[in-house]
């Protein structure tokens, strides 16, 4: 029992520090969305998530320092002896050959004179100082073997399997009617550009690290708290007009304006903080046009 257990506490060891380089990660790449982003909402939640990676990372690695003290000290209760069960068999291996040596020894006294006799216990004292030379290495190989199969077992997970998406645009700031911008009806008007597509538009109360919704409806309880709107695009450039705009029962709660800068093709979102019940509608314009829209309703 004892045998195994430095063996679990390097296994944990190695799993406390892969948490710590999989948090260590998320810490990084929360900070560079955060310097990256152009909306506070967006700024503000990955700057919070990467407060939270630092902490992760600080206690993952005083747990894997804990093990890893544990792993060394238990290497240093186990007596020698006592290392694996297959050391007992090595050396009970050699008892026997002197054993069997001494009987043929005896029976040569026996038979043959004193000068061969003195010649044979020579040989015997060599044979025995053989077999405590190979015990000695024997026992010696016996005693790598934890260490080799310890590390062989330790799982070392790699993050770098998750794939890493575009920086969303999210919106949680409702701005004042009074001050609300209204997009011009008059004058000359900017369309997208032919082969721009955002949408479908999926709600969701809540989204993984891989943009996968959770809990997709276009129907809420009263109580939730926050909506999040994921959807895919294509055919978007840098530096074109991005406008998201959020309406409940008819009147506009929040908009967020800016350029795009998330790439030509993949999956984002934008979130809002509700307002209790009512029927939610969402407006996303590419330049002067709108290219995506739909609606969810909580009571």
């Amino acid at each position: 029992m004892m045998a195994s257990l430095p063996t679990i506490l390097l296994i944990l060891a190695g799993l406390s520090l892969a948490a710590t380089g999989i948090a260590a990660l998320i810490a990084v790449r929360s900070q560079r969305e955060a310097q990256s982003a152009i909306f506070p909402i967006v700024r503000e939640e990955e700057s919070n998530r990467a407060q939270r990676a630092r902490i992760s990372i600080f206690v993952w690695t005083a747990v894997t320092a804990l093990f890893l003290g544990g792993w060394l000290a238990t290497l240093q209760l186990v007596p020698p002896s006592e290392a694996t069960p297959s050391e007992s068999t090595v050396a009970e291996a050699p008892s026997d050959q002197v054993e069997e040596a001494a009987l043929v020894s005896n029976s040569t006294e026996a038979e043959a004179p004193t000068e061969s006799s003195n010649i044979e216990n020579t040989n015997l004292v060599e044979t025995e100082a053989k077999v405590e030379a190979e015990e000695s290495a024997e026992v010696k190989v016996t005693i790598l073997t934890p260490t080799a199969i310890s590390v062989a077992q330790a799982p070392t997970p790699t993050p770098t399997e998750t794939p890493i998406p575009p920086t969303p645009t999210a919106t949680a700031t409702p701005t004042p009617a009074l001050g609300a911008f209204v997009l011009a009806t008059t004058g000359p008007r900017t369309p997208a550009p032919p082969g721009a597509r955002i949408g479908p538009i999926e709600f969701a109360s809540d989204i993984t690290t891989d943009l996968e919704p959770v809990n997709s409806n276009d129907l809420f309880t009263n109580g939730v708290e926050t909506i999040y709107a994921i959807f895919p695009f294509r055919g978007m450039r840098k530096g074109l007009d991005f406008t998201i705009i959020w309406y409940q029962n008819g009147t506009e709660l929040a908009r967020e304006e800016g350029e795009w800068a998330w790439g030509e093709e993949a999956s984002s979102y934008t979130f809002l903080r509700t307002r209790g019940e009512g029927l939610y509608k969402l407006e996303l314009y590419v330049n002067d046009t709108v290219v995506a829209s739909d609606m969810f309703e909580i009571k």
